[in-house]
C-alpha cells in the first residue's frame, strides 16, 4: 500500500537538485556527499541521477521516472544501464511549506535489491536539530510506514 500523496503538490517544484541528509537506506552506509538530481524531460517523465562518493571516488546511478496518473508525486523507477531489469515505486510523502525540504518514501526494489525505506532531501544543509525535528515529525505520523534505523549521510562543507 502506498503512502498519502502531499494534498496540492506541484511536482515542477520538486525537480533539481537535493541533498540526501538522512536514510533507512544501509546502502548509504560508507558513502558520502549524496545527492540526487530530478530532471523534467518532454515525454513528462524525469530522469533520476544519484550521485555520491565512494572511497574517494565520484559514482553515479541513473533512473527513469514515470508519474503515477492517480498520484502527485508519486512515481514508478526504473534503473537505466545495468539496472534497467530493476523497478521501484517512490514518492514524495512530506514538504517544507517553503521547499527547504523533502521526505521520500521508496518500495521495496525487484528482488529485493533495497528494501523499502525513505529519505530526508534537503535543498541546503540542515543543522542537525533540523533533522531531528523532521524526524520526530515522521514518527509521530500514523500513516506512514514506521522505519527504524535512520542515520545522517555526512557532506563535505
Amino acid at each position: 500500500m502506498l503512502p498519502p500523496a502531499i494534498e496540492g503538490v506541484d511536482p515542477d517544484a520538486l525537480t533539481g537538485r537535493w541533498r540526501i541528509e538522512a536514510t533507512t537506506l544501509g546502502f548509504w552506509r560508507g558513502r558520502s556527499d549524496a545527492t540526487v538530481t530530478y530532471e523534467a524531460r518532454p515525454d513528462g517523465r524525469w530522469t533520476d541521477t544519484l550521485s555520491y562518493l565512494q572511497r574517494g571516488a565520484r559514482k553515479t546511478l541513473v533512473g527513469l521516472d514515470t508519474p503515477l496518473p492517480d498520484r502527485a508525486g508519486f512515481f514508478g523507477w526504473r534503473g537505466r544501464g545495468w539496472l534497467a531489469w530493476c523497478t521501484s515505486t517512490w514518492g514524495f510523502v512530506m514538504l517544507d511549506p517553503d521547499g527547504r525540504w523533502a521526505v521520500t518514501w521508496f518500495s521495496r526494489a525487484t528482488l529485493g535489491v533495497t528494501p523499502e525505506g525513505m529519505d530526508v532531501y534537503s535543498r541546503e544543509p540542515l543543522t542537525g536539530d533540523e533533522v531531528d525535528a523532521i524526524l520526530a515529525t515522521l514518527r509521530a505520523r500514523d500513516d506512514l510506514p514506521s522505519l527504524e534505523g535512520w542515520f545522517r549521510i555526512p557532506h563535505a562543507p
